[in-house]
């Protein structure tokens, strides 16, 4: 897998940010310059893998300053897609965002990721491909409700 060689190795929270930039952009469709992406996560590995994937899966990138790493507890992700040409972030300029989209990782794969980690290489790559076989509906929740402040 291309994201596993860019990332360095197969884990389940690479597989989970690629699955999100990918349907990212299925849904909203664009070029990767007119996605803008905002990751909520815990600033720590395992879940900043997260946003390696989200790279990846969305062609949103550090490089192109249309990815921003916000610190949360909890691991969700704005996408927006704006006018092409405007190179301003979607919460600075309302009114040129032309779609957007919220994902929040489900509750039950948070607990599962947590209860029963994977312990050696070869377990954290299984869990990661099982994980990239499951429905898109079973791993997030699409337009969350309101989330929590940015620590």
């Amino acid at each position: 897998m291309a994201a596993a060689r860019f990332h360095g190795h197969l884990g389940p929270w690479l597989v989970l940010g690629l699955r999100t930039g990918r349907y990212a952009r299925r849904i909203l469709g664009g070029s990767p310059f007119d996605l803008e992406a905002r990751v909520h996560c815990p600033a720590r590995t395992p879940y900043t893998c997260f946003l390696d994937g989200i790279q990846f899966g969305s062609g949103c990138t550090l490089g192109k300053g249309n990815i921003r790493h916000v610190r949360s507890t909890r691991v969700w992700v704005e996408f927006a897609r704006r006018e092409s040409g405007c190179n301003v972030f979607m919460a600075r300029a309302p009114g040129r965002v032309r779609a957007g989209l919220k994902l929040e990782l489900h509750p039950d794969v948070w607990t599962e990721l947590h209860l029963k980690p994977a312990r050696t290489q070869a377990a954290v790559a299984a869990l990661g491909r099982e994980i990239f076989r499951r429905p898109f509906r079973k791993l997030f929740l699409k337009n969350p409700h309101q989330p929590e402040k940015p620590t």
